[in-house]
């Protein structure tokens, strides 16, 4: 199996240098391959800061990579981290997937941050 790092997820998304997308569209035709969280999130992160990417396509280029046959991720996170990301516009994805995970775990999540406490869902809370 292979992994991807970045910089491929990036050059997946963009096609912006054509030289390598056309690489990155060779590997992504020949499964199976494993994407991180950690990838995930800083692809988000350069969409979004780097880039200026909105939200909505984010979450439409996320949710086409979860799709992708042969692709092993946390696929039964995921799908629910971008919705979350997708709607709660003041919530960074690292704070989404923390929630998110939480509550598949079944696990209480303690944070200082109080959007995060009030958009988060019931298991997110204050230390007391």
């Amino acid at each position: 199996m292979k992994s991807f790092d970045t910089n491929i997820v990036l050059r997946f998304f963009l096609n912006d240098i054509p030289s390598q997308s056309e690489k990155v569209r060779r590997l992504f035709a020949a499964p199976p391959f494993y994407i991180s969280d950690v990838v995930i999130s800083e692809a988000v992160f350069v969409l979004e800061k780097g880039m200026g990417f909105d939200r909505q396509t984010i979450a439409d280029l996320l949710r086409g990579l979860i799709a992708i046959p042969g692709l092993n991720c946390s696929d039964h996170l995921l799908p629910q981290v971008v919705d979350l990301y997708e709607q709660k516009r003041s919530l960074s994805f690292v704070d989404c997937y923390s929630a998110v995970e939480a509550g598949v775990f079944g696990t209480k999540l303690y944070t200082f941050d109080k959007k995060l406490i009030n958009q988060g869902g019931l298991h997110v809370l204050s230390p007391q």
